[in-house]
C-alpha cells in the first residue's frame, strides 16, 4: 500500500448558500461504490428521501477518481488507503457551497503496521449560518488507549469551533468502554444523537451500535434507518432545519 495522497475535491455549487432543510445520509458503503447494484440503490434512495448531503465511509474509487454515480454533486474525498489502482477513504458529497475542507489522518494505525483511518471536516455557510460536518471512520483493531487518544485529538480540534456541528460516521464502538468514551466526547462538545424509531436496524456488534449521527445548533426533524442487504452497514438518514 502506498501513502495516500491529499484530499480530492470538486466544488460545483459555490453559488448555492440557501436550502430549506439539510437531509443527510450517513453510511459505511463497504467499498461498493463501483458496483452497479450500489449505483441503482443510491440513485433510488436519493430520489425517494430528497437527500442533499452524504457522509460516506469506505468509499472505493479508481486512482483517477471516476465515480459517475456522484457526478452531480460537489465532493471531498479524504483517502486513508491507496494502491496502484485504487483509493479508499471517507467522502462528503453535497449540493451547496463549501467554504473550507481538511482531513486529519490518525497518528495510530490499525494492527500497528497496517492502515491509518481518516477524519474529514467540511465547512459551509448555509442560510447565513456556519455549519461544520465531520465524517469519521474510527480506528478498529487497536487498544482502547489508542482509540481514546485519537478521539481526544478530534475533540481538541472541535473545541475550537462553537457553531452548528454534525459529527457522523462509523465509530467502531463495539464494546462498552468505547461507547463510554464516545458518550464523554459528545457531552464535552454538547452533541445530541439523532435518534430514530428503528434503532434496531443500525449495525451492531455485541449489541453496541457502530454508526451514529450527532448534532448541535440545528433543529432536528427526524431520523430513520434504511434496512438493506447491500452493505454490512445500514444507512442512517437525518433531517435538520438550519
Amino acid at each position: 500500500m502506498l501513502k495516500p495522497n491529499k484530499t480530492v475535491t470538486l466544488f460545483k455549487h459555490q453559488e448555492i448558500n440557501s436550502i430549506n432543510s439539510l437531509n443527510i445520509l450517513c453510511w459505511n458503503v463497504a467499498k461498493l461504490t463501483k458496483k452497479e447494484e450500489f449505483k441503482t440503490f443510491f440513485k433510488e434512495l436519493v430520489k425517494k428521501e430528497a437527500l442533499n448531503y452524504f457522509v460516506l465511509q469506505e468509499v472505493k474509487s479508481d486512482i483517477n477518481f471516476s465515480l459517475e454515480v456522484f457526478d452531480s454533486y460537489s465532493y471531498v474525498l479524504s483517502p486513508n488507503i491507496q494502491t496502484k489502482k485504487s483509493i479508499y477513504g471517507v467522502m462528503n458529497l453535497f449540493s451547496i457551497s463549501c467554504s473550507d475542507s481538511y482531513s486529519l489522518l490518525t497518528q495510530k494505525r490499525e494492527l500497528k503496521l497496517a492502515t491509518h483511518k481518516t477524519v474529514l471536516i467540511t465547512k459551509h455557510i448555509i442560510n447565513d449560518k456556519s455549519v461544520m460536518v465531520v465524517n469519521i471512520h474510527a480506528l478498529n483493531f487497536v487498544p482502547l488507549k489508542d482509540f481514546e487518544y485519537e478521539l481526544n485529538l478530534l475533540k481538541k480540534e472541535l473545541l475550537n469551533y462553537s457553531d452548528a456541528l454534525i459529527v457522523a460516521g462509523d465509530f467502531n464502538t463495539w464494546n462498552k468502554k468505547r461507547v463510554e468514551l464516545l458518550n464523554s466526547f459528545c457531552k464535552e462538545l454538547f452533541l445530541k444523537q439523532a435518534i430514530s424509531s428503528d434503532e434496531k436496524d443500525i449495525k451492531k456488534i455485541f449489541k453496541n451500535s457502530l454508526d451514529y449521527i450527532f448534532f448541535r445548533g440545528l433543529t432536528f426533524e427526524y431520523s430513520k434507518v434504511i434496512n438493506t442487504s447491500l452493505s454490512d452497514h445500514n444507512p442512517i438518514i437525518a433531517s435538520f432545519i438550519i
